[in-house]
């Protein structure tokens, strides 16, 4: 019976994952195992019971997982909430309601300070909006690419009447900080005595980003409170994120400086049965964010030959990432999100000979074609009020030409939108 609200409550949450068979402790519940689990939870008798309660249906799935030698059902409850769901019917435990018809149930902090299953508090309620408005935002949006994909702004103001806009020239100075910010890597790693386990990567592909805050905040100047804002806004949303806090780093020279008006640090980091990391960053409190890093393909190379491929699963998961964490820096240093324009320039280098191999998960994604032009260069922009359920048709523009190089390959957008998806609500 409780199995019942949980899924409605997961599906308000906008998905997630039921494991059964549990004790509260994690132990196995081995005294109710069911001898026909198979046939207990088969997709279909629980599809059943969800169209039977739900007010609004959706489609579940049915995955199963091994621990012990034993195997233990998973319900898949889908993203994609857009109608808050409440349940249609009562059901009752003798003379006790155990679901009450009309109820919205929702996993909640606010019923004990823990998480757990409830109905739905006026606290939660702006949440359970905000949710189901991202996902209608993003049926617009792709609505929007599907009808207007061969329509670019001249058109559209020469159909209107009105006269084109000037040139646009962020593209120009977020190129200028990715050709400013490799030649400083340069200078900053010579500068820098290597180790034997060290040096290897300087042979590894890179690539680097460019981000440009406009307009930019010309005052603004490197001090403890920018340095405070960038290290405690930064949403982390990987292991080893984008941009990351190198104040506290355990290696001295990998501890951030102030250098030429800028955050400036170089993190050389090697350790075995972990990724090789090789990180320069340039933070400019005006609006200029500069990152040279080197290929993630290249930092495992007990998992994958040098230089030898591009994951394109992990480059849309990076780029993703770059992006976020710019809105969440712009947003925390103050710029007005109605009034501000984020320029992303995005460059690869030593592609050349790699294949596109999504080896981080090889049973999802086919391998591509090989690369034959040893660099990329793209650009894409967005206003800082862009919510983060639309970023995908962006990291499609950035990424396009990107994987295009690979003898013309394309990843579906529906494939980039799951990704960014399972990135903003950190289920990689």
């Amino acid at each position: 019976m409780l199995r019942r609200r949980f899924t409605l409550a997961l599906r308000n949450r906008n998905g997630g994952y039921m494991s059964i068979g549990f004790n509260d402790d994690l132990t196995p519940d081995i005294a109710n195992e069911p001898s026909n689990a198979k046939e207990a939870f088969h997709p279909d008798v629980i599809q059943g019971i969800i169209s039977k309660f739900s007010s609004d249906s959706f489609e579940i799935e049915v995955a199963w997982g091994s621990r012990d030698g034993r195997e233990y059902p998973i319900i898949v409850i889908p993203p994609g909430v857009k109608v808050p769901v409440a349940t249609k019917r009562d059901l009752m435990d003798g003379n006790r309601f155990v679901i009450k018809q009309g109820v919205v149930f929702f996993r909640t902090l606010a019923t004990n300070g823990t998480a757990s299953t409830a109905e739905a508090q006026y606290s939660d309620w702006p949440e359970i909006v905000e949710i189901c408005f991202d996902n209608r935002e993003a049926d617009v949006g792709r609505f929007i690419r599907r009808h207007l994909t061969a329509v670019d702004l001249k058109s559209l103001l020469a159909f209107s009447g009105q006269h084109a806009a000037p040139p646009q020239t962020l593209r120009d100075r977020a190129v200028k900080v990715l050709d400013d910010g490799e030649l400083q890597f340069s200078a900053a790693i010579k500068s820098r005595t290597l180790s034997a386990e060290e040096l290897p990567m300087l042979n590894a592909g890179f690539w680097s980003i460019a981000l440009i805050v406009d307009p930019p905040h010309l005052k603004a100047r490197p001090d403890q409170n920018f340095q405070s804002t960038i290290g405690s806004s930064n949403p982390n949303y990987t292991g080893w994120p984008v941009w990351l806090d190198a104040r506290t780093m355990v290696n001295p020279d990998n501890v951030s400086n102030v250098k030429q008006n800028a955050i400036e640090y170089l993190i050389v980091s090697t350790a075995k049965g972990w990724s090789n990391h090789l990180d320069f960053a340039r933070l400019n409190p005006i609006g200029e964010f500069f990152l040279h890093r080197i290929l993630q393909d290249d930092g495992v190379p007990d998992k994958v030959k040098l230089g030898t491929a591009v994951d394109p699963v992990l480059m849309i998961l990076r780029v993703a990432e770059a992006m976020a964490v710019g809105i969440a820096f712009a947003k925390a240093l103050g710029w007005e999100p109605e009034q501000t324009t984020l320029g992303f320039a995005f460059r690869w280098h030593k592609l050349s000979g790699r294949q596109l191999s999504a080896w981080s998960r090889p049973f999802d994604f086919p391998d591509g074609g090989t690369a034959h032009d040893d660099e990329i260069t793209t650009f894409t922009e967005f206003t800082l009020d862009t919510p983060l359920s639309a970023l995908a048709q962006f990291v499609d523009e950035a990424t396009r030409d990107l994987f295009m190089a690979f003898s013309g390959a394309t990843i579906p957008i529906s494939t980039i939108e799951d990704l960014v998806k399972r990135l903003i609500e950190r289920r990689l």
